[in-house]
């Protein structure tokens, strides 16, 4: 199978397996966990769990009719004291006779007097992502909103405990990709073609309807856009609010998303300039960031780069980078996109491939290195890749007949490809925007459209945000999915990636703002970046490369312009170990040289202790680093190497925090003379 993106990427990740953020101070991350860590929950899971709490048990609505089967919650829900139950709809809603799915709800009710004043459903989107799995981060980040409002979590058919669907060989990987997905069309049988999003909206109306909520208010992430789609073009009036987040909508099904990687393509230039253009240190040495993405696009395809590099757990991966694996698994992996580590970097690694130093970009490639064969999605409650395959491959727009053997479908692609014009990605190219996955999938009935023929959008309040910096469903995209709402607001949040609410307060306030009151407030603080993140301007394979750190007019400096290079390297150092440690498992390798090891503490304090580590060839710092969840940073380090007359340093100042941007401040000596120096924190 080919590792691809557009297609692949958001049908099998964000339109697939978009991991969301933690709902508390980060723990020690995995490669897979892409928490982002300065979002603080308003009002949090501990606030909430006490608004919950009751004398008396809690009680089902009075207006839920008995075809509601109540049953016993999960563990996680029961903290809450949530009501959880299941209700029976037609698998097959055009042959209702031939059977029924259970849908499985968990129902937590508003603690305020009176009846609730809507019903909140979420959908985090990610086809084959159970919501229930997903309820800490929701009453974490929705609590407030349950003085008036029940919010109910809904399984889509196929997912948690909705009848699961368990294809163990796609599920554990115990095959290959594309026999797995074969197979799993096989078990499914004509089944395959019921879990589409038209009959996932009509399930939500089944749950609605069965417990008697007049409106409901509905919250959709990703392909949770999908969701409310079907919901709104089918049942429109029973709305009161919609926000969508970064929503996948009927515009990305066109043609297999041949559009959608238009979008994507058109996207990711204007992401990674804005990422630089915000941090002092990268836009000081890259003036063109477009034109040198461009750039980077043309070389690799045209001269691929190969060679062996280290992930951010220290494991030596060979690999090549061409223009796919540039697209997979540098620009677009949702592993390394937890701080931007990838957009932050492209640039200054594309500067030190043209001078020959490939290490940069080949470590990006290797730390965004996850290919789909023979993956093990893990427990199928949690998240089912069969689920999730049968709910894409249902949706799309395929460019071939279905009925047709896969050898045919491929030409038949092939054709589709071939048929548009020669730049319609630019700056990629058509080969390298082609995805297969669900060729090998079988739709043999047809299925339940995300949006009826001649689809009438409600006029309902919508709130649609889109981050700036999203690579998974782009604002270009999101803008085409708002248009269709005819009394939608689209608010872009600068600074933030998917799912624009967990990496915004501001955004998260707007939010519950809007679903209270159904109106917004001013928006002036979606117009700057809640944190600048951390970018390099270059990667200098020598001290005598890097840009000199400035001298603190507040300090007694007397180390010359070498020195104070040695400082920006020293500095450099530490953030690229604090940077990998965001999105590996804290026990890494330097750039050059070196190890590093993190201590996440209980998540609020981390301390990294750098190892002979290398940034530069002919500088070694050896020491400790100090972060604070709410973004302090205190550093202490011994610098040594062929580069400098060697000494200690002391390094003061934020990182990864919001507000604007600062300097680290350092001192210490360097060859007996004193330090007072000041290099951006980001």
């Amino acid at each position: 199978m080919k590792h691809l993106t557009t297609v692949t990427l958001l049908l099998s990740m964000c339109l697939a397996s978009v991991a969301w953020p933690q709902a508390t101070a980060p723990t020690q991350p995995t490669k897979a966990n892409t928490s982002i860590p300065h979002f603080r929950l308003n009002p949090g899971l501990s606030q909430t769990r006490r608004l919950l709490q009751r004398a008396g048990p809690v009680v089902p609505p009075a207006s839920a009719p008995h075809d509601v089967i109540w049953i016993q919650c999960p563990p996680g829900a029961q903290g809450y004291g949530a009501l959880c139950g299941n209700v029976a709809v037609p698998l097959d809603r055009k042959h209702a006779k031939q059977g029924t799915i259970n849908i499985y709800f968990e129902l937590y009710v508003h603690y305020g007097p009176g009846p609730a004043e809507s019903a909140f459903l979420v959908n985090p989107g990610d086809p084959g992502l159970a919501t229930s799995e997903v309820r800490d981060l929701v009453l974490g980040a929705f609590g407030t909103i349950l003085d008036v409002h029940d919010i109910l979590l809904i399984d889509d058919r196929g997912r948690g405990f909705s009848d699961t669907i368990v294809c163990a060989d796609l599920q554990y990987g115990t095959e290959a990709f594309n026999p797995a997905v074969a197979d799993c069309a096989a078990q499914l049988g004509n089944a395959a073609s019921r879990y589409g999003t038209g009959d996932i909206g009509q399930d939500a109306e089944a749950v609605r309807a069965a417990l008697g909520y007049d409106k409901v208010d509905y919250y959709g992430v990703a392909y949770g856009g999908s969701d409310v789609t079907a919901y709104a073009t089918r049942f429109g009036d029973y709305l009161r609010s919609i926000v969508l987040d970064g929503p996948v909508g009927t515009p990305l099904l066109d043609k297999f998303g041949f559009v959608y990687g238009r979008w994507l393509a058109q996207a990711l230039p204007r992401i990674v300039s804005l990422d630089c253009q915000h941090s002092p240190t990268c836009s000081a040495d890259q003036p063109n960031p477009e034109a040198k993405f461009n750039e980077l696009v043309q070389t690799v395809r045209h001269n691929p780069v190969e060679g062996d590099a280290h992930d951010s757990n220290g494991n030596l991966i060979h690999l090549q980078i061409n223009e796919e694996t540039l697209l997979s698994y540098v620009l677009t992996p949702i592993n390394v996109s937890g701080t931007f580590v990838n957009y932050g970097e492209i640039l200054a690694a594309a500067d030190s491939l043209r001078r020959g130093d490939t290490g940069p970009l080949l470590r990006l490639g290797a730390e965004g290195y996850a290919p789909l064969d023979y993956a093990n999605y893990g427990g199928p409650t949690q998240f089912s890749k069969g689920a999730g395959m049968a709910t894409t491959c249902a949706d799309m727009h395929a460019p071939w007949r279905w009925s047709d053997p896969v050898s045919e479908r491929k030409n038949q692609l092939a054709d589709a490809v071939a048929a548009l014009p020669s730049r319609y990605f630019a700056p990629f190219s058509k080969e390298a925007m082609t995805a297969e996955d669900c060729l090998y999938w079988q739709k043999p009935t047809h299925s339940s459209p995300m949006a009826p023929p001649h689809p009438t959008y409600p006029s309902t309040p919508a709130l649609v945000l889109t981050g700036d910096l999203d690579n998974i469903v782009p604002t270009e995209a999101v803008r085409e999915v708002a248009a269709l709402f005819p009394n939608s607001t689209l608010l872009p949040v600068s600074g933030a990636g998917h799912l624009s609410l967990f990496w915004s307060q501001c955004a998260l306030n707007l939010a519950l703002g809007f679903i209270e009151t159904l109106q917004l407030g001013d928006t002036s603080c979606t117009k700057t970046p809640e944190i600048v993140w951390a970018a390099v301007g270059r990667f200098p394979l020598l001290a005598a490369d890097a840009r000199p750190a400035a001298i603190d007019p507040n300090g007694q400096n007397q180390i010359g312009l070498h020195e104070r290079k040695v400082v920006t390297v020293a500095v450099a150092t530490e953030t690229d170990a604090l940077q990998r440690s965001f999105i590996g498992n804290g026990n890494g390798v330097g750039l050059r040289a070196g190890t590093f090891s993190t201590d996440y503490g209980d998540g609020s304090v981390w301390t990294t202790t750098l190892t002979n580590c290398a940034f530069s060839k002919d500088i070694t710092v050896n020491g400790t680093v100090t972060w604070n969840y709410y973004g302090a940073l205190v550093a202490d380090l011994a610098v040594s190497g062929s580069g400098t007359a060697g000494g200690t340093l002391h390094v003061e100042g934020t990182w990864q925090a919001p507000g604007p941007v600062g300097n680290f401040k350092i001192s210490g000596t360097l060859g007996g003379k004193q330090v007072a120096v000041l290099v951006p924190e980001a």
